[in-house]
């Protein structure tokens, strides 16, 4: 039998257990009460498009062509899942993109005046002289571009291309690759918007050859002028792409003033690229803390305070995602990348920036959809994003801590037939629970009408690229997605597990701006 001594000892070993689980559990599971306060007059209403949320193909996809099938069915089924949106082919690579309308297996070891055009073999001429760690040149051919054109015809897609603008000569940027494509395009009757050049801040790092931001500007007249005797007055240029604004590289930023100041009147929208991270050196807790949720804020201002000289003309962000250099590997494309994604759209809407573009629907560790065609958390909370949230911005006070971010829109038209219905939706970023108390002068009586998504990680593993919605984890099964909700009359209260994304569809308010 066991002694007194040892039962006694047992005893308070197991009562100190209880009590440590008791104190988790209260500490996880009882949740810091917050205070959201929702109004009913509602000022400054910013309005995004139906396609604020896009996304990309790198073009070295086009370049191995062969790994994306653009006719195929599931990949042109969760496209369309995410459509309305702006697909955008660009990337480091389209600088060493050359179109030819023919399918013609041409090299700079065999390209001859006598077996090939000559307007194409002058071309590549100068990339074949390049020495660097890139390709000198690849071929896009008419076929290949007809493809990529029924694909984003096929899912509502609109195609925004990057030009290459490394095809240059004493005259600077030479058009007349870029003619000959525009000239096929218009043929076909295809949609498109364009852009030239990727990131033209840093040509002499990757290039080792630079183009300064006044010669870019008489570069984008120049294309201008191609669109418009060519039938594409109408198309969009968006340009310059810089890189994201950092204090440590002004050169970033300078180079998007001093284009501005030379070429505003050739674009319509001005836009540039943004990342959090480097991938080779990001780790989990990078993807979740704060300070780093809010160097987009710090960016967004950055760029919209230093040209607010241009500010009638629309500022997207053209490209974009987590950790540039493809993504890193076991977070981007998991579970814990997908609060950066969600708090980036919601930012981005409140700042009035007029479209986002995902780094990528495919290809990279930051992809939308994996090589499989299976789709990964951020596509899962884009559709949601996309179902839930309409084009109306209003404005939402919490006082929440750093670890929690809300925002709030009027809910999309096409969920609901009720007009004051809105979308409150955010993010949770500590392994405790946070519970939101709902007031203000848009809600009235006790017994609010909630439909309530929320998005977790199967035990808290948020390295996971199985995520659970309500509990339940999501699988595609077909282009028909079951995603509903739990629907609730409980009062004034909404809540966010431990490392959780929420949407809430609040109904019957008194917003009257969302009609």
């Amino acid at each position: 039998m066991m002694s007194n001594k040892r039962l006694v000892a047992t005893c308070a070993i197991a009562f100190c257990c209880n009590v440590a689980m008791l104190v988790l559990f209260v500490k996880y599971n009882g949740g810091v009460r917050y205070f959201v306060t929702i109004n009913e007059n509602q000022e400054d209403i910013k309005l995004i498009s139906e396609d604020f949320l896009s996304f990309g193909i790198d073009t070295i996809e086009i370049e191995n062509y062969n790994r994306i099938n653009y006719s195929d069915t599931r990949l042109r089924e969760l496209a369309a899942a995410l459509s309305p949106a702006r697909l955008r082919l660009g990337g480091t690579m389209s600088e060493r993109l050359i179109f030819s309308k023919e399918n013609i297996p041409i090299s700079c070891h065999n390209c001859s005046y006598k077996s090939y055009p000559k307007s194409l073999c002058q071309l590549i001429e100068k990339p074949c002289k390049h020495k660097h760690k890139f390709l000198p040149f690849f071929i896009m051919t008419g076929n290949e571009w007809n493809q990529i054109n029924d694909f984003c015809r096929k899912t509502n897609l609109k195609l925004l291309f990057s030009l290459n603008a490394m095809l240059r000569d004493n005259h600077g940027w030479n058009e007349k690759n870029a003619r000959e494509l525009i000239e096929f395009s218009k043929h076909k009757q295809y949609a498109i918007d364009w852009q030239l050049g990727n990131e033209p801040n840093s040509f002499q790092h990757v290039f080792n050859e630079s183009v300064t931001p006044q010669i870019l500007a008489k570069d984008f007249e120049k294309l201008r002028k191609l669109l418009n005797h060519n039938g594409y007055r109408h198309s969009l240029i968006v340009g310059p792409d810089t890189t994201r604004p950092q204090p440590h590289r002004p050169e970033c930023l300078k180079y998007m003033i001093e284009f501005l100041g030379n070429g505003s009147h050739y674009i319509n929208v001005r836009s540039w690229h943004q990342y959090y991270l480097n991938s080779k050196t990001a780790k989990l807790e990078d993807f979740w803390n704060p300070e780093t949720f809010d160097l987009l804020r710090q960016q967004i201002e950055t760029m919209q305070n230093q040209t607010k000289k241009y500010k009638n003309i629309p500022m997207w962000l053209s490209e974009t995602s987590s950790s540039y250099g493809g993504g890193a590997p076991g977070l981007s494309n998991t579970y814990a990348g997908s609060p950066l994604w969600i708090d980036k759209l919601g930012l981005s809407a409140k700042y009035n920036i007029s479209t986002v573009i995902r780094q990528s629907f495919i290809g990279g560790y930051y992809s939308l959809v994996d090589e499989n065609l299976k789709p990964l958390p951020d596509w899962w909370i884009s559709v949601l994003y996309k179902k839930l949230v309409g084009n109306k911005v209003l404005q939402v006070q919490c006082n929440c801590s750093r670890f929690q971010r809300l925002y709030i829109h009027c809910t999309n038209r096409k969920y609901t037939n009720d007009t004051s219905a809105v979308t409150l939706y955010g993010v949770n970023l500590e392994m405790a629970k946070a519970r939101f108390f709902l007031n203000g002068t848009a809600l009235h009586g006790d017994d609010l009408i909630i439909h309530e998504y929320i998005i977790s990680a199967p035990s808290n593993n948020r390295k996971s690229k199985t995520i659970l919605l309500n509990g339940w984890p999501l699988y595609y099964e077909s282009n028909l997605h079951n995603l509903r909700p739990n629907i609730h009359r409980y009062g004034r209260y909404v809540s966010l597990p431990p490392y959780s994304i929420g949407f809430w569809v609040i109904k019957k308010t008194s917003i009257t701006v969302c009609e």
